[in-house]
């Protein structure tokens, strides 16, 4: 079992949709009298398979790691998985726009990832020792 923090999480999430080709890509920062997640990773995928492909890795990799979530939800054009302190929503273009997912938190931060990726390592490729 490998422990992340909330943001590393978000942080896994994000680096896991972007190499399944996730586009338009954001990893809000809820404000901390929010209670219930601490992070919301957004993602537009170009086709049901490719949304789809994105919560199952996402899923995977918790599984792998075990880190707590509850099964795979959704529909076509809009999927998530909830890992209690981090939820990932991944969308078709259409149901992203209407939805507006970004809109129910207006105090939440965006949170500017990619030099963060940059130094995050992959778990499955470079296993933390104990």
């Amino acid at each position: 079992m490998t422990v992340f923090t909330s943001r590393e999480l978000a942080l896994h999430a994000a680096r896991i949709a972007l190499d399944k080709g996730g586009e338009n890509l954001r990893v809000l920062e809820l404000p901390a009298d929010h209670a219930v997640f601490d992070f919301c990773v957004l993602v537009t995928g170009r086709s049901d398979r490719q949304v789809h492909a994105i919560v199952e890795e996402v899923y995977h990799f918790c599984k792998r790691h075990g880190v707590p979530r509850m099964p795979v939800e959704g529909e076509s054009g809009w999927m998530l998985i909830d890992c209690m302190d981090v939820v990932v929503h991944a969308f078709s273009e259409d149901k992203r726009d209407l939805y507006g997912l970004e809109t129910l938190w207006p105090r939440a931060r965006d949170v500017r990832f990619e030099r963060e990726l940059k130094q995050l390592k992959d778990p499955d490729r470079h296993p933390v020792e104990a």
